[in-house]
């Protein structure tokens, strides 16, 4: 079994070396030698692992959650490998969950990735919006899998990015005050909400948010 590639926290990078001069004549060996270890030291960290931060599939993958938890659908869809294209939601549910997202300031963050051969990276995805804001909650993190092709993502397999307990703390909120109102602007599917879900939560932001905290005690 090939061992995984873990991205190591607080990779450190290797120092420029003091002096630019050339290596002395009969010490070249030598300087390949150190060059090689310096642009080793850029990507292996304490822990030994093999840094994933500037490989290709790890970019893309944060271009991808960048656009699609940010708004930019047209930026989302073209990161896709046809394959995808053909098996994937309408365009309208897809930019419909990409404005919901947007309307709830939605961020994510990669936390840590490792190499799945042959061409899947499993991530620790960080996802918060407002709700997390509006009550101090940090970010919840959701393991995922991508698979890449040819530069492009054929797969994104795992949890829908949200953070539930907020979710379930939400809806219970709106059922108990609101059940037509919530239930004509939301759905009850995996995988997606509407943008009229989103607005609808906005809209009752800060009530929720007094009702979770005495909720929580």
């Amino acid at each position: 079994m090939s061992p995984v590639l873990v991205v190591p926290e607080g990779a450190t990078v290797g120092r420029r070396p003091e002096s630019h001069r050339p290596p002395r004549r009969g010490h070249w060996v030598l300087a390949a030698v150190v060059g090689v270890l310096a642009a080793a030291s850029l990507a292996i960290g304490e822990s030994g692992g093999l840094s994933l931060a500037n490989f290709p599939e790890r970019r893309l993958i944060e271009a991808h959650l960048d656009a699609w938890y940010g708004g930019d659908f047209d930026t989302a869809d073209s990161l896709k490998a046809p394959e995808r294209l053909r098996t994937g939601p309408s365009e309208e549910r897809a930019r419909g969950e990409v404005e919901y997202q947007a309307i709830l300031e939605a961020d994510t963050e990669l936390f840590g990735c490792e190499l799945l051969p042959p061409a899947t990276m499993r991530c620790d995805v960080g996802y918060s919006n407002v709700l997390n804001d509006a009550v101090g909650e940090e970010p919840a993190v959701v393991a995922q899998q991508f698979g890449i092709r040819d530069g492009h993502l054929l797969f994104v397999a795992g949890s829908y990015l949200e953070d539930e307990s907020l979710t379930a703390s939400f809806r219970y909120f709106a059922n108990l005050l609101f059940p037509v109102d919530y239930k004509a602007a939301c759905v009850d599917e995996p995988n997606y909400q509407t943008p009229s879900c989103a607005e609808f939560k906005l809209a009752h932001l800060e009530d929720w948010a007094s009702w979770h905290r005495i909720e929580e005690g």
